[in-house]
């Protein structure tokens, strides 16, 4: 979206490792990120970092994919967490050096860190957000701040574009959904809202921009519950399946036996708790899982087929989606600006600022 307006080299022309096993990744334009893994780096793992260099920050998730060929938080991978994260902040510092009028925020040198600016439109103002949930120690992420929640640096850059009780599309990235899968060839644009809490008026306008674009798209408004505890329920039921693996391994004594519990134990560690621990649960039950302030407006992402994983094997968005994306997003923004009165309508009857209900700041 920002390249739109502005030009700027995110391509990661440097790496180097510190002496207490830290590192740092600097791209053409100057854009520094760093983090410190938390069981550190050995001899092999710092000459794998050299082969991030030429690839592009701004799409950190797959330069980790093309060097590690996974990635998972919750102190899973480590070194891949923590290199997606360097990569992001560079990208975000890159963007600060090179563009006037860009903020960022951050609570600490490795946590979450958002940056934005306003852009002029001949039909009015854009103002785009940039949130990179993450943890340098390559622990998490942590996703409170993601979406367009308004809590602490995040809110501080929302104040400063004037930009925290607005309409709003939310982009996300590209994703396999079991349940949706087979309704999907290669990708799609997923358009998804909860009609009971969400900005209904700027779904519409994003359905007309889709259609005046022609891009096949599917539509989703029961997505999202609030106060149904969602977040709550599924740990309920990962606990649970830890608990059996773990009392499982406690009365194993045969070798085999403990190497497969152990391995459907880390399985379930890595695989299913990232839905248990990206979000604070009092936080989910007002903004849902993706973070959309009710009232405010839509998730836009890209859906994945069964076909794409078959030949893939993972999800992973490229230039052209990111570009995709942009475009869709600013026919919407036309479309908002066009219909303005009936969102805000909307806005202001469902409108919660999650600061005031949950206490987080």
């Amino acid at each position: 979206m920002v390249r739109r307006f502005h030009d700027f080299d995110t391509t990661i022309r440097k790496v180097f490792v510190r002496p207490s096993r830290s590192f740092c990744v600097e791209t053409a334009d100057g854009g520094i990120g760093c983090a410190t893994p938390r069981r550190g780096l050995n001899i092999f793992e710092t000459e794998i970092l050299k082969g991030l260099e030429g690839s592009n920050a701004s799409l950190p998730h797959l330069a980790v994919l093309k060097l590690f060929g996974k990635v998972r938080g919750g102190g899973c991978d480590e070194v891949p967490t923590a290199v997606e994260y360097a990569l992001s902040i560079a990208a975000l510092d890159t963007v600060a050096r090179r563009v006037r009028g860009f903020v960022l925020g951050q609570l600490d040198n490795e946590s979450d860190v958002v940056g934005g600016l306003n852009i002029n439109l001949p039909s009015g103002s854009l103002s785009v957000v940039i949130t990179v949930n993450g943890s340098g120690s390559g622990v998490g992420p942590v996703e409170d701040l993601e979406g367009n929640v308004p809590l602490g640096p995040k809110r501080q850059v929302m104040e400063v574009l004037n930009s925290v009780e607005v309409p709003s599309l939310v982009l996300e990235s590209k994703a396999f959904i079991p349940s949706l899968a087979s309704k999907v060839n290669g990708s799609t644009i997923l358009l998804r809202y909860n009609k009971d809490y969400d900005n209904v008026a700027v779904a519409r306008a994003v359905s007309t921009a889709l259609s005046r674009l022609g891009v096949s798209y599917i539509e989703l408004d029961n997505t999202f519950p609030r106060y149904s505890k969602s977040i709550e329920r599924v740990k309920a039921g990962v606990v649970s399946k830890i608990a059996v693996l773990t009392s499982t391994l406690s009365k194993s004594t045969k070798s085999l036996d403990k190497v497969v519990a152990t391995a459907e134990l880390a399985r379930v560690v890595c695989e299913d708790l990232g839905g248990v621990f990206f979000m604070s649960e009092e936080l989910a039950e007002v903004v849902g899982s993706a973070g959309l302030v009710p009232g405010t407006g839509v998730v836009i992402s890209m859906a994945v087929g069964e076909d794409y994983m078959a030949q893939v094997g993972v999800p992973y968005a490229t230039r052209e989606d990111a570009d995709t994306l942009a475009e869709v997003a600013l026919a919407s923004v036309e479309e908002v600006i066009a219909n303005y009165d009936e969102v805000m309508e909307v806005l202001k009857s469902r409108y919660v600022d999650p600061a005031k209900v949950v206490g987080l700041g």
